[in-house]
């Protein structure tokens, strides 16, 4: 359950992002790219998919941070 529950808010938080953050954010962390690959992969400088991934971190991390302490007090 709680599994599945972190998965859906992940993807609704995802989806309020800005595209480029998303594209970024996916294909790092969910498809293991390396910020060189996706550079490749876009024709962005890595710097600014660094930069966009950051913001993308940030924001997530905020919208989850409820989900975060809730489970945080029973686990």
């Amino acid at each position: 359950y709680a599994r599945s529950l972190v998965w859906t808010e992940l993807a609704e938080a995802l989806d309020e992002l800005p595209e480029e953050q998303k594209q970024v954010f996916i294909l790092h962390e969910l498809e293991g790219k390396s910020f060189k690959e996706i550079a490749e992969i876009t024709g962005e400088p890595q710097n600014t998919l660094l930069s966009r991934k950051r913001y993308a971190v940030l924001y997530l991390r905020e919208q989850l941070q409820e989900l975060y302490d809730e489970f945080e007090f029973t686990a």
